[in-house]
This record gives C-alpha cells, sequence and structure tokens, in this order.
C-alpha cells in the first residue's frame, strides 16, 4: 500500500510536468518490481496500461471528462503508467482475499 501512497503523493505534486512525472511512475514501479515481484505482474501492468488508456481515450474522446495537461491521446502521458501500477496494486491486495 506504500506504493500506492508514493504514486499518489506523485501525482499530486508533479500532475502539471507531464515528463517528470511519467519518468517517476516508470521509477516507482520498477522500485516496486524489484522489491515485490510476483509471477505476471508485468502482464498485469502492461494489461492495465491497455486497458487505462482505452477508457481514458473513450471518455475524453466523447468529452464526458478532459485533462488540464494532455499529451498523447488526449491524456496526461503519465497516467497510463499509473493505471498500470493501480492494476498491480489491486490485484495484490486482492489476492489474499480470494485465495483464502
Amino acid at each position: 500500500m506504500a506504493i500506492f501512497a508514493i504514486a499518489l503523493v506523485l501525482a499530486v505534486m508533479f500532475w502539471q510536468n507531464n515528463i517528470l512525472l511519467t519518468f517517476l511512475m516508470i521509477l516507482v514501479y520498477g522500485a516496486r518490481q524489484y522489491q515485490w515481484s510476483a509471477k505476471g505482474d508485468n502482464i498485469i501492468y502492461v494489461s492495465g496500461i491497455i486497458l487505462g488508456c482505452t477508457a481514458e481515450f473513450i471518455g475524453t474522446h466523447l468529452g464526458v471528462w478532459t485533462y488540464s495537461a494532455p499529451m498523447f491521446l488526449n491524456i496526461p502521458l503519465w497516467l497510463p503508467f499509473a493505471w498500470g501500477l493501480v492494476s498491480v496494486i489491486i490485484i495484490r491486495v486482492s489476492l489474499p482475499f480470494i485465495e483464502s
């Protein structure tokens, strides 16, 4: 959960700097992988990026919401990486409940 808190704090602090926050989100995921890697995490990460990016693109394209600093497909460059990180965190947090 600390990784989620770190990613959230970074997003709040650096949301205006797309390039820096993108690098930081990738760095947070890399640190998470180094410390708490599990089989299948990278597949979940990439799936989260694809699904999250797709949903964000559809929402912004249809005008449901907008971002103040879009850079790629009407979304901030860092957002797909945040979706990937959140996807892994959700799976990792929910697995102990499913397996018991």
